[in-house]
């Protein structure tokens, strides 16, 4: 079976009414106006490719450059960019403004009945997990797996929820199975990052022996250190953090320059996934050994 056009164009003002208007007769038209020197605006541009991908055949993408064509400003009424725009029928009938994850983008799109059913037990079973219910949840992502057995999201769900309760050899296990093409990516990188930091965590002392520890030797570096370690293996990154700054505080070469080692890869995990926690923290570092 072949399968079905994307459609994602890069249009300008010349060509709206024919791609976007004429086109929305037939398919929702979502039409980002972004400035490429944004980065949110470009964030948001790749996860919509990603969609247009995903869907393809579904919807049409069509992405206009404000700084480029600023004569839509004024047309479109764009106060900020990135703004979304869905068109139907020829009119615009819904519109987002700012940022948007993939979480709020699969939301807009079920709207317009661009969904799979995959996409949906993932839903599902992300809320089992969070009320504790993870046997359901893993349940409910086999059966995700069955409906679409191609989807890497769902394996990686799986991966983060074995991380979640410390089934690391099952979680280092899959992430093995998924395909070298994606592993670059910003959440294979974050699950990486995360398989790393419960690895290491094994080679400790453990956190509940060294909390103690650190109870009467409250400056050790190798105590401080290996709990830093402990703390964002369990993605508890506040405290993991504020032990690595306390390091770097009293001493910027601290473990030989292990703990600036170790803050800058937290960081470099967090920016995939968390990118103002990871901002936020990288901010606190710069002061400390600037």
């Amino acid at each position: 079976m072949a399968k079905p056009d994307v459609y994602n164009f890069e249009i300008s003002d010349q060509d709206f009414d024919d791609i976007v208007l004429t086109n929305s007769q037939k398919l929702p038209v979502f039409v980002l106006f972004l400035s490429p020197a944004i980065g949110s605006c470009i964030s948001l541009e790749n996860i919509l490719i990603d969609y247009a991908h995903k869907f393809a055949g579904q919807f049409i993408l069509a992405r206009l450059d404000i700084d480029m064509y600023t004569d839509a400003r004024e047309k479109f009424n764009i106060q900020n960019v990135p703004t979304l725009m869905v068109f139907k029928d020829g009119e615009a009938i819904h519109e987002e403004v700012g940022v948007m994850t993939y979480e709020s983008l699969a939301a807009l799109f079920k709207q317009f009945g661009i969904y799979n059913l995959a996409d949906e037990l993932r839903e599902q079973a992300k809320v089992k997990h969070s009320e504790g219910n993870t046997p359901e949840a893993v349940q409910l992502l086999s059966q995700a797996a069955k409906e679409d057995a191609g989807n890497v999201d769902v394996a990686m769900d799986m991966c983060q929820i074995f991380l979640d309760i410390n089934m690391l050899a099952e979680a280092a296990e899959l992430f093995t199975r998924l395909p070298d093409s994606i592993k670059e990516e910003n959440r294979p990188r974050f699950l990486i990052g995360q398989i790393t930091f419960k690895k290491l965590a094994l080679d400790t002392a453990g956190k509940a022996a060294l909390s103690v520890q650190l109870e009467s030797q409250p400056e050790d570096e190798d105590t401080l250190f290996d709990l830093a370690v402990c703390h964002i293996a369990d993605q508890d990154y506040d405290n993991g953090m504020a032990h690595l700054f306390k390091l770097l505080q009293g001493n910027p070469g601290a473990k030989g320059g292990g703990a600036k080692e170790l803050s800058l890869a937290t960081i470099n995990m967090l920016e995939t996934m968390m990118p103002e926690t990871a901002n936020d923290f990288r901010r606190k570092m710069n002061n400390i050994i600037s």
